[in-house]
């Protein structure tokens, strides 16, 4: 008897572990990648970057080393996808993630790569689309069909099976 529960109740606890697993590394990998933008942007602040011959590959280096604790550097170079702008005001600041599709290479071929001088107001952007382990769990957390039944109502057909995690850096740049 005991047996017979434990199979009916044994497979949906396991997923639900799997599943807060999976949560709590991409709560890990959003923090990871809030300090990486945080340390790269700090190059661009301070000037560093821009002193450089090629900025936007220090700049890269620097958010892939932070960011190595979770994926090895050569695939933060493709996964990884950043963005830096300058602005006129802090008012004038709009931006929307660039997307993987837009820049494959994650080295700001397509997406805009504009550290700015001195006392300028600049936004930095980086992008990382995390994979899920379990992918259904994608489904669920942007508002879509989570229910694990068949068909099109299938929670692996209506999720994407990543997670977009956006870290966003506004700043002034300092007067170097």
């Amino acid at each position: 008897m005991v047996a017979i529960e434990m199979g009916l109740v044994g497979a949906p606890f396991i997923l639900l572990l799997v599943t807060i697993l999976d949560l709590g590394l991409m709560l890990a990998t959003q923090s990871v990648l809030e300090g990486a933008a945080r340390d790269a942007a700090r190059l661009i602040r301070t000037g560093q970057a821009q002193a450089q011959s090629s900025p936007i590959t220090t700049f890269q280096t620097l958010l892939c080393n932070d960011m190595s604790s979770l994926m090895t550097v050569a695939s933060c170079d493709t996964s990884v996808v950043f963005e830096v702008q300058t602005f006129s005001s802090f008012g004038a600041i709009s931006m929307t993630p660039c997307t993987q599709s837009a820049n494959q290479t994650g080295n700001g071929t397509v997406c805009q790569f504009t550290p700015g001088n001195a006392s300028d107001i600049v936004a930095v952007q980086a992008t990382y689309n995390r994979p899920f382990i379990v992918p259904w769990v994608s489904a669920c957390l942007t508002g879509g069909s989570c229910w694990i039944g068949l068909g099109t109502t299938n929670g692996s057909n209506a999720g994407t099976g990543t997670a977009p995690l956006v870290s966003t850096v506004i700043f002034r740049n300092e007067p170097y």
